[in-house]
């Protein structure tokens, strides 16, 4: 069961968005409560990785996510063909790799966003 832990399926409309207040607190956040489309904002750490490293966020809606750390990304793109040790065939979302090696995907129809909140 861990390896369902890794995967998100978020319905918007039931899930509280603190964004907002973030990026009002936040120097690094201007654009997020710019960008005039509703976020979807989690925290890394609060994430639970699959085996390899993989947190894959499936969410219904028009809205950004925001992933909120401390950590520096080290990659970041649109996954070319890949299943997850989950078997989620990931191929074409957008990711972004952290230092630490957890790798956070989502479908590409979602601006994925990384917050500093060091």
């Amino acid at each position: 069961m861990s390896d369902i832990a890794a995967v998100i399926t978020a319905d918007p409309e039931q899930i509280p968005m603190p964004s907002r207040q973030l990026a009002a607190d936040s120097a690094v956040a201007p654009g997020v409560a710019e960008t005039g489309r509703e976020t979807l904002t989690l925290l890394l750490e609060d994430l639970v990785p699959d085996a390899r490293g993989e947190i894959v966020i499936l969410s219904a809606g028009d809205h950004d996510i925001t992933v909120v750390t401390d950590q520096p990304v080290a990659d970041q793109g649109r996954q070319s063909a890949h299943v997850t040790d989950a078997g989620l065939d990931v191929s074409g979302f957008s990711y972004c790799t952290f230092a630490s090696g957890v790798t956070v995907s989502c479908p590409s129809t979602h601006h994925l966003l990384v917050l500093d909140h060091a």
